[in-house]
């Protein structure tokens, strides 16, 4: 669990490793989330929750600054986040 005001640099720790993972941040309540996978492919944003939709980047900085405005969409009155992670 974290802070919403740690998720920024949670996710700059996450994206520097090149290691390929799947990242599942959730509210408190666990009824909306994002999903990023970073695969040989790149990386992939699934978004469950208000919208339903599902983006593919290339470069790390263009999905960070996607998660951090599709946070601010769906997480917008939490304070805290679940995160679950998973190495691939």
């Amino acid at each position: 669990m974290i802070y919403k005001k740690q998720l920024k640099q949670f996710l700059k720790r996450t994206f520097k490793s090149k290691n390929y993972f799947a990242l599942k941040i959730l509210t408190f309540k666990k009824d909306r989330y994002l999903l990023i996978i970073y695969n040989q492919e790149g990386y992939s944003i699934c978004e469950e929750g208000f919208e339903k939709s599902h983006y593919q980047f290339e470069s790390s900085e263009e999905a960070m600054k996607k998660v951090m405005e599709k946070a601010n969409i769906e997480f917008k009155r939490s304070h805290r986040l679940y995160t679950q992670f998973r190495k691939e």
